[in-house]
């Protein structure tokens, strides 16, 4: 167990040996998913515009993996933390269960699938659009368990090996989308059997990890017993939730700007989210560190160590946030260009100015985010989002008739970034403190 980091030791130096490898990870899936864009790009537009409809569904089906992921992790960490290695064993047979029924249902989905992308508007790309996500949605468990299985050995420390194995898995898909898509000829189709093919490597590999011994939790039914899966689903059904009313937003949001902007509205707002998973990679690496460094303080009782490492996390990302931003508005230009958009400088001026501002805050919410599921308080996140959601798409509706050219977007995102940023931080400063003198009033019973 060389690889695994010592949670035991000051909180700092364990959050910085987890994180480190993690952004290097994050690194490559940010560029592994801008170049996949990338070379739809090259075909033509209508390609292009087809995957950026489609990408709230294939987000929706990796989220599934990520909050069970999550959530497993943040009881294990918890249940690592106050040595309880019965439970730390059940709650990762739980995940897997839970995983082999989600998987199930998404392929089942798939009959549904041409009904579900015409309630969202995407009949003009139908045609791309199901070329793209059939594949995908017949394969989903190459997706949910290759994130599961990578949040599950962050729980125990092990963030190396899923880091170098995702990294040559990333490397493969970038070998094989001009491949599949230009030699081969397979379109958009090639996209989605690059990262089918990909994903899947990793998924073989982490179960094949886990089924040969060498994981600390081993993966056996005899220590399944029921009524974990509640408090698994307590972490992670918030962070489902939480990225489907994001989607929910972002199909709104594109809505708006193809009845402002036209196909370059959506073109424009999904080559904005690529290039911002590149600049929020190390918040990504930060907030996989923190939840996994917090439910261990947290599940040791380490109150005031878990309040120390929140407000130093913050103080990093933010800085990160703030120096990525500014170099990106210098650069904007040659960023999007990368994907044949050339033809709206105002609006790519705009949209880079906008990221200045949002990025930095949305750190604070990101990470307090993080903590709250490392502490398993994730619901409180969940209302947060169903509030910030409802908050920005107001706004957009109230403004859109005065500001248009998809300025009304940018705006409504801008308020409701910053506003709910300070409730984050204001929510956690309150659990904190009260989780240290419940602790106090515990040990004085005591």
């Amino acid at each position: 167990m060389g690889n695994n980091v010592d949670f035991n030791s000051d909180s700092k130096k364990a959050f910085w040996e987890f994180t480190t490898p993690m952004l290097v990870l994050t690194l490559f899936q940010a560029g592994y998913s801008f170049v996949d864009v990338f070379w739809v790009s090259q075909m033509n537009a209508e390609s292009f515009f087809a995957i950026g409809v489609a990408v709230p569904l294939v987000t929706l089906i990796i989220s599934f993996g990520k909050s069970l992921g999550i959530g497993t992790n943040s009881i294990m960490s918890r249940k690592l933390g106050d040595n309880d290695l019965i439970d730390t064993y059940n709650s990762i047979l739980h995940g897997i269960v839970a995983c082999l029924i989600i998987g199930f249902l998404i392929m089942f989905s798939t009959f549904f699938l041409k009904y579900i992308l015409e309630y969202m508007g995407a009949t003009s790309s139908m045609e791309l659009s199901m070329q793209y996500l059939t594949p995908i949605f017949l394969c989903p468990f190459v997706f949910i368990f290759a994130y599961f299985f990578a949040n599950t050995l962050h729980a125990e420390g092990n963030s190396k090996t899923p880091t170098r194995l995702l990294i040559l898995t990333n490397i493969l898909n970038l070998i094989l989308d001009p491949i599949f898509i230009f030699v081969l000829d397979w379109g958009v189709s090639g996209v989605s059997y690059a990262t089918i093919l990909s994903s899947g490597i990793t998924a073989v590999y982490l179960l094949c990890w886990y089924l040969g011994g060498k994981s600390k939790v081993p993966i056996n039914f005899r220590y399944f017993k029921p009524g974990i899966v509640y408090d698994i689903i307590i972490v992670a059904l918030p962070n489902f939730l939480t990225n489907s009313l994001w989607c929910i937003s972002m199909l709104f949001f594109n809505k708006i700007l193809i009845e402002q902007l036209g196909q370059i509205g959506v073109l424009l707002y999904s080559t904005a989210s690529r290039i911002e998973s590149i600049l929020i990679s190390p918040q990504k690496a930060c907030g996989r560190g923190l939840v996994s460094v917090s439910g261990h303080l947290y599940g040791a009782h380490k109150i005031e160590e878990l309040t120390d490492l929140y407000h130093y996390v913050l103080k990093v990302t933010i800085l990160m946030a703030i120096v990525s931003t500014v170099v990106f508005f210098f650069i904007r230009d040659y960023g999007f260009a990368l994907f044949s958009i050339t033809s709206a400088p105002e609006s790519v001026f705009y949209i880079a100015l906008a990221g200045i501002i949002i990025i930095p805050f949305n750190e604070i919410s990101v990470m307090s985010g993080k903590m709250l599921d490392g502490m398993g308080k994730s619901y409180h996140e969940l209302i947060l989002t169903i509030g910030i959601i409802i908050y920005e798409i107001t706004i957009v509706t109230l403004i859109a008739p005065i500001f248009k050219h998809g300025i009304c977007v940018l705006l409504g995102i801008v308020i409701g970034e910053v506003t709910f940023s300070i409730v984050y931080y204001v929510l956690l400063r309150y659990l904190l403190n009260k989780s240290k003198n419940d602790n106090i009033t515990a040990c004085a019973k005591s």
